[in-house]
């Protein structure tokens, strides 16, 4: 990694003179270190906040038994292949949007507000179906023990068809992310997994059963892309959808 570094560092200075690039700055500018320490930290923030949260939700889980625990690690092998689509929109997303706000695209930076996340659920939408589909022989491959592929293909029946909500929830918030607004999804982050997922995941395990604990991860996703698409609602995207029709008219 450090070699790539110094090497990138050469390159640029040896090819392109003209950027005048330096190794280290001569002083600090005060209004991006401002940037990045307001876009930077709520992200630093949220990610800390969710690894803790992470930890208390293994611990749920793995006091189901060790059963439900390796079926979990089975069934999420299955689960990643819809993923793929939601990894790869997310991506896309936060570059498209970081990159047309920047340019001021603000009529491409809308439609992508809305296409982006809409393709993401329908692949992933179609992806879950093929997942749920074949998931006993997929299952097979990781494991021959049948109680734990039972339990693994009920977590894949219980949480594969709600992953749709998931990809158009990344969609948005990767989006909302790319155009420097981390506010709101880091409150909707921290409320999606603090306030719905743990919780709902204590009161499945100690009043209903156990086995579908894995029910708070549909519930979660649910509650995290209907926040997020109020997004769409706020004062904020409002601006956005009026510099694009300004800019559609000055081009027509």
């Amino acid at each position: 990694m450090y070699s790539s570094w110094a090497f990138s560092i050469f390159y640029i200075k040896k090819k392109y003179p003209e950027l005048s690039y330096k190794v280290l700055p001569r002083h600090l500018d005060k209004d991006m270190l401002h940037s990045i320490i307001r876009v930077g930290l709520p992200l630093g923030l949220n990610n800390s906040i969710y690894s803790v949260g992470h930890v208390l939700m293994q611990s749920l889980i793995n006091a189901q038994g060790s059963t439900f625990m390796a079926a979990c690690s089975v069934a999420t092998k299955v689960t990643g292949v819809a993923n793929v689509a939601i990894n790869s929109f997310s991506s896309a997303a936060t570059t498209f949007a970081g990159q047309n706000l920047g340019s001021k695209n603000y009529a491409r930076l809308k439609r992508g507000g809305i296409i982006i996340p809409f393709y993401s659920g329908l692949c992933t939408l179609l992806l879950g179906i093929l997942a749920a589909v074949f998931c006993r022989p997929i299952l097979a491959l990781f494991t021959k023990d049948t109680a734990v592929l039972e339990m693994a293909e009920l977590y894949i029946r219980v949480v594969v068809p709600s992953l749709w909500t998931f990809a158009v929830f990344n969609g948005i918030i990767s989006f909302v992310n790319g155009m420097g607004e981390v506010k709101y999804p880091t409150i909707v982050n921290i409320m999606m997994l603090w306030v719905v997922r743990i919780p709902s995941a204590y009161l499945i395990g100690r009043f209903i059963d156990g086995k579908y604990i894995m029910a708070c991860f549909p519930i979660s996703f649910t509650f995290g892309m209907l926040c997020m698409m109020a997004y769409f609602l706020t004062e904020k995207w409002k601006n956005i959808r009026r510099l694009a029709a300004e800019s559609l008219k000055e081009n027509s």
